[in-house]
Formats: C-alpha cells, structure tokens, sequence
C-alpha cells in the first residue's frame, strides 16, 4: 500500500529567523520584520477549498501563534498537529525551553480545535534530541521533522520512545540535483508538479510525505505577494501534485492513519 500524506506547516507569514530562537518574524523588502499573517490565512483559505474537492484529509502542522491568527474552523475534518508555538528553533533551546514550546504548542491546538495533538513537526525542519525524547511524555505519537532519502520502501519507523517517524522524502531529479517532497520550489517557480511525481514513482510502499506551507500559496518569498493570476497557476499547480498522485493509486490519510497501518501492537503499561 501507498499511503499519501499531505501535511501542511501553517505558519506565519515567509518566516524567517529572528535574533531570538524563541520566535521568527516574516521576511519583507528583504529584511525580518514583525511577523504577519495575511498571507498565511489566505493560503488555508484557498488549501481548504481545494482538498475539499479532492476529497483529501490532510495534516496541519499548526504553529500556535498562527492558530489564533486564522480562521481555525477551515481546519474542520483535517488532522491538526503542532508545530512550535512562536517558530521556534528548537535546535538553539536548552530542555527548559523546548518542554515550555511543546507545551504552549499543544495547548493552542487543543484550545482552537478540542483535541490534543498527537503529531509534531519542529520549525526548520531541526527536531534535536532533546526534544525527540520529550514527545512520548507529552502525548506525541508521529513526528515528521526529518528528510530520508526515498526508496522502494518507505515504511514509517519507530523512535526512542515509541513514537512513529514519517519523514519527507528526497532523492535526485533527472539531471542528478536534489529534490526533497517540499513543494517550495514548485511555488517559488523552479520546479514543476512532474518533478514530484517522478520522485514518488520511485517508492512501492509505504507512506508518501509531501509538505507545503499555507502563506506560500499566494507569496513567494523571493518576489513577495503574487499577483492573481500568479496565485491561481500556484494552486493549480499544487492539484496537479495532489490529484497525480491520487491517478497514480496513492491512498490519501493524515500521518496519524498511516502511522497507524504500520505500527505493531504496543504493550499493556506494565509488561513487558
């Protein structure tokens, strides 16, 4: 079986690295500015509306701060994970730091949307151990803050603590350059939906991870706000990922259900 995920960072708008690892602010002109999120909850907007008529259950990974930027009943019928609560780095955080944004993130999920989340992916992609270890203790059960390179098999694997790992698959393209399953390129006008399709062709099992994120479906970084008719190739571009995968037999689910498929009985507390 070939599991499709599609998971979402919904995030601030072009986030950026601040002097603080405790928040990112948003790119503009060129400089990092205060963060916004116009851009952002536009883009959920237009992704809602467009996975609605794929028919595809999605996963958000939603950054607390944005959460409450946006309108979070779009996120109705979607998993929602967390993803930091300020877009953190959590790679520059001491234990005290990354256990307050796990905790801050979770609690903004569960308060926009009544469940607790149970999957997690860091800012920046930069999940260090620290913070592995800690999701288990607080409810996390899939993460998906790594690259793998993609291969026939992509089977989700088990972290220290029990917790599922799904990564975004990478490889090369054609003329041997890398190309990793997020769509930002694509967005960014250097790549085309065929590139992705040819790097999940390569896999025969497993669950497939491509990512994107809402603010980049109506700005680029780059040139900044798209103009219209930019925003409207920008989103028929991501269908054709979405619905050429689906014609290749790719079963749509969040990450949790794919975690799910592959993981062995766990034992009772208590035994062994």
């Amino acid at each position: 079986m070939r599991a499709l995920c599609f998971t979402v960072d919904l995030d601030r708008d072009v986030n950026a690295p601040s002097a603080s690892p405790c928040a990112a602010g948003s790119l503009e002109g060129g400089a990092v500015g205060e963060p916004r999120f116009s851009s952002s909850a536009e883009g959920l907007g237009v992704l809602s509306r467009m996975l609605g008529d794929l028919g595809v259950e999605a996963t958000f990974f939603a950054e607390g701060r944005t959460l409450g930027r946006v309108d979070a009943s779009l996120l109705d019928g979607h998993e929602v994970g967390a993803h930091g609560f300020d877009h953190e780095d959590f790679s520059l955080l001491d234990g005290e730091g990354i256990a307050r944004a796990l905790s801050a993130s979770a609690r903004a999920v569960e308060e926009a949307t009544g469940s607790r989340p149970v999957s997690f992916r860091a800012p920046y992609m930069k999940a260090p151990p620290a913070l592995i270890s800690m999701l288990p203790g607080m409810g996390f059960e899939v993460d998906s803050s790594e690259y793998a390179r993609i291969s026939p098999s992509m089977i989700p694997s088990e972290l220290p603590g029990g917790v599922a790992r799904i990564p975004v698959p990478e490889g090369e393209d054609e003329s041997g350059g890398r190309i990793a399953a997020y769509l930002w390129p694509m967005h960014e006008g250097r790549r085309r939906p065929g590139d992705y399709l040819r790097l999940a062709s390569r896999m025969e099992e497993g669950a497939l991870c491509i990512a994107t994120h809402t603010w980049h479906m109506v700005e680029s970084r780059a040139s900044g706000r798209m103009s219209p008719g930019r925003a409207e190739g920008n989103a028929r571009d991501v269908e054709a990922v979405l619905s050429g995968l689906l014609d290749m037999g790719f079963e749509p689910m969040p990450v949790r259900a794919a975690a799910g498929l592959w993981r062995g009985p766990r034992p009772s507390p208590g035994k062994i």
